[in-house]
């Protein structure tokens, strides 16, 4: 059996997968500017940055004023973005 049908085959009837991350496998596919998590310290600090990967958790607090924050996980970890307010009206959050 291939990886990636290993991969199909767990989420199918597990829902869950101990093998490489989902996200490894699209990796390639990914535009180059998309951050991995591990690589988050590099960043400078206040930049604005493109991550990608599972949404594992997703909090749009009443006191948040509009933000929405979300933690991503992807091959190498979790990562958190907060979205803005305008943001996530253009994209129909």
């Amino acid at each position: 059996m291939e990886p990636i049908e290993r991969l199909t085959s767990d989420f199918e009837t597990m829902r869950l997968t101990v093998g490489p991350h989902p996200v490894g496998y699209l990796r390639s596919m990914l535009l180059n500017d998309i951050w991995r998590s591990i690589d988050l310290p590099q960043a400078s600090n206040g930049s604005r940055i493109r991550i990608g990967g599972q949404v594992i958790c997703r909090q749009r607090p009443g006191t948040a004023k509009g933000f929405v924050f979300i933690s991503l996980e992807d091959e190498t970890g979790i990562s958190n973005a907060i979205v803005t307010l305008n943001y996530s009206k253009n994209i129909g959050s």
